[in-house]
C-alpha cells in the first residue's frame, strides 16, 4: 500500500517555470520564456491522506516534446490530438519548443497551454534546425520516458496508453509505434507489420527517425543530445546512440499511433537540399558510434554499418537519381563518400553488400564516375522482382518454378509469411540455370502449422526480401483444398483456410 498527498502550491506563485526546472545548461531563463497553463485555486484544506493500492508508478509517464517552427496550420492537429489522448492528463505533459516562429504558432501554442495544465510551452529564438528545441524540451522534461514529435503531425488518441501499458508490461526501453503515411509521405512501412518484443539491431536500425519512446534516464546516463547546427542525420545520431545502449528495443504495431505527413508546401526538413560534405560527416559520426559500441561483436558492428551505408548511402548513386545529377554533383558525392568507404567497407565488402553494391562501393573508393554511371544503368534490372513461371501440385509437394535477374542477388530460399501471425516457414530453392529456380513447399510442412493465409517471398543475402510476380496467363495450383494463387496486385500467395491436408 501507498500513501500520496496533494502537493502543497508553491509559495512563490511567481517562479518560472523554467528557472524551477532548467538544470545549468540550458538556456538561461530571460532567452527561454515559458508558458504554463493557469494554476488552478487551491481548495481551503488539505485532503486527509488517502490509501490506495499502488498499481501504477506515480508521476509523469511520458514527456512528448515538440519542436515548432512556421508549422501552422498542421500543429493545431498535433495539439488536439494530444489534447484528446485517453491517458490520465497526470500521466503525461507536452513540452511545446516554439523555434522563433513567425506565423501565428506561438500564439496557437500559448492558448493551449493555457487550457491544458499539462502543457509547456517555451519561446526562444531560432536556431534553425529541430536539434536545440528537442534538447531543450529534453532538459525539462519529468515523465520517465520522452516522446520527440514533430509539429506536422498527428498522434491516435490512444497512442499514449497504448504505448504505456506496452512498454511497463516489458520494461522497454526504446519502442517503436506503428508509423503511418499520410499526404504521399515514404516510409519504411514493412517494420511496422507485426508487433516484437525484441527487435535485433539489424532490423530497428533501418529506422533513424525520431518518433520513438525512449526511457528518459539512458538518454541522460549517455548524454544523448541532439546536434544544434544544421546536420543532416542529427536524428539518426541519436537515435543509434539509444539502440546501441537500450537493453531491450521493442516494435509496437496493434494500433496506427503516430500519422507521418508529408507537407505540401514542401518544408519537411526531409525535403531540404542535400550537402554531401556534411551528409557523410554525420554519416561517419553514426558509424563511428556502431563501431564504439560493438567491440564485443565486430561483425555486427560491420553489419549495421553495411545496413546503414545501403539505406542512406547508396541511394545518392542509384539508377536514374545519380544518372540526373549533373557531373559535377555526381563527383562531388563520389569524393565525400570515398574516405567514409575506405575506412568502413574496404574489406570484405562482398560479406556484407551484394554483388552490385559492392561494385559501387569499389567504384566510390576509386572515384570511378564512369564506372559508377554503367552501374546506376542497371539498377532497374537488378531490383526486378522474380516471377513466377509455373505452380504444380505434385504428390506430396508444391513445386514453383520462378526466374530471377542474373545481375541482381542470388536468390537463397523462400519465405512463406502468414498474414495474421509472426509465423515464417522456409523452404530451399535450387538453381536450375542462370536464372532459373525451383522451390518445393511440402504439403507435411503446411499440415504441421494450420496456417491461414500467406505470402511467399524470396530471400537473398544482402538485400531485402521480395515477392513474387505471377503474370497474369500463369495458373493457380491446387490441392486438398490449398490454393497458390496470385492476389490482385499480382503477387504470389498461399491459401491454406479450407485445407484439408493431414
Amino acid at each position: 500500500m501507498a500513501l500520496f498527498r496533494r502537493r502543497n502550491k508553491a509559495s512563490n506563485d511567481n517562479v518560472s517555470h523554467v528557472e524551477a526546472t532548467l538544470p545549468p545548461e540550458a538556456p538561461k531563463p530571460q532567452e527561454v520564456q515559458p508558458v504554463a497553463a493557469q494554476a488552478k485555486p487551491a481548495q481551503q484544506a488539505e485532503a486527509p491522506a488517502v490509501a490506495v493500492t499502488e498499481s501504477k508508478p506515480a508521476g509523469i509517464f511520458v514527456s512528448v516534446i515538440i519542436p515548432v517552427y512556421n508549422s501552422m496550420p498542421y500543429l493545431t492537429e498535433l495539439l488536439n490530438s494530444l489534447e484528446l489522448q485517453d491517458l490520465d492528463k497526470s500521466l503525461y505533459e507536452v513540452i511545446a519548443v516554439n523555434d522563433g516562429s513567425t506565423d501565428f504558432g506561438g500564439e496557437i501554442l500559448d492558448v493551449y497551454a493555457k487550457r491544458n495544465a499539462n502543457f509547456t510551452v517555451v519561446h526562444q529564438e531560432n536556431s534553425g534546425w529541430p536539434g536545440k528545441p528537442r534538447n531543450v524540451g529534453t532538459s525539462l522534461a519529468k515523465g520517465e520516458y520522452v516522446f520527440y514529435a514533430d509539429s506536422d503531425d498527428t498522434l491516435g488518441t490512444e497512442a499514449l496508453r497504448r504505448m504505456r501499458d506496452f512498454a511497463l508490461e516489458h520494461d522497454v526501453d526504446v519502442l517503436a509505434p506503428k508509423l503511418v503515411p499520410v499526404g504521399g509521405r515514404v516510409i519504411r512501412t514493412s517494420l511496422f507489420s507485426s508487433t516484437q518484443v525484441d527487435v535485433p539491431l539489424e532490423q530497428i536500425f533501418a529506422t533513424l527517425m525520431p518518433q520513438k519512446l525512449i526511457r528518459r534516464q539512458m538518454i541522460l546516463d549517455h548524454d544523448l543530445r541532439f546536434a544544434e547546427e544544421k546536420v543532416r542525420l542529427e536524428d539518426g545520431m541519436v537515435l543509434a546512440g539509444c539502440y546501441l545502449h537500450a537493453k531491450r528495443v521493442s516494435v509496437l504495431a496493434d494500433y496506427e499511433y503516430y500519422y507521418i505527413r508529408e507537407r505540401g508546401d514542401g518544408n519537411n526538413i526531409s525535403a531540404q537540399p542535400f550537402e554531401p560534405k556534411g551528409y557523410v560527416e554525420s554519416m561517419t559520426h553514426i558509424s563511428n558510434t556502431i563501431r564504439d559500441n560493438t567491440t564485443d561483436d565486430p561483425e555486427l558492428g560491420r553489419k549495421l554499418i553495411a545496413g546503414l551505408f545501403k539505406r542512406k548511402g547508396l541511394k545518392f548513386f542509384v539508377g536514374d537519381r545519380f544518372l540526373k545529377y549533373r557531373e559535377a554533383r555526381a563527383k562531388l558525392w563520389t569524393a565525400a563518400f570515398g574516405p567514409y568507404v575506405q575506412e568502413f567497407l574496404a574489406e570484405r565488402t562482398n560479406e556484407v553488400l551484394s554483388d552490385q553494391d559492392t561494385a559501387k562501393a569499389k567504384a566510390i573508393m576509386a572515384g570511378d564516375y564512369e564506372q559508377l554511371k554503367l552501374l546506376a544503368a542497371k539498377d532497374e534490372l537488378v531490383a526486378e522482382r522474380p516471377e513466377l513461371t509455373k505452380a504444380t501440385a505434385k504428390s506430396d509437394h508444391f513445386e514453383l518454378h520462378f526466374t530471377s535477374p542474373g545481375v541482381g542477388p542470388t536468390p537463397r530460399a523462400l519465405y512463406l509469411d502468414e498474414r495474421e501471425t509472426e509465423r515464417r516457414l522456409q523452404f530451399e530453392v535450387s538453381e536450375q540455370g542462370k536464372g532459373k529456380y525451383i522451390a518445393k513447399i511440402p504439403f507435411a510442412a503446411l499440415a504441421a502449422q494450420k496456417l491461414g493465409i500467406g505470402d511467399i517471398h524470396v530471400k537473398y543475402d544482402h538485400a531485402e526480401t521480395r515477392r513474387i510476380r505471377v503474370p497474369a496467363n500463369v495458373k493457380e495450383a491446387t490441392a486438398s483444398g490449398v490454393r497458390v494463387y496470385r492476389t490482385i496486385k499480382g503477387a504470389l500467395s498461399i491459401d491454406l483456410r479450407k485445407s484439408t491436408l493431414v
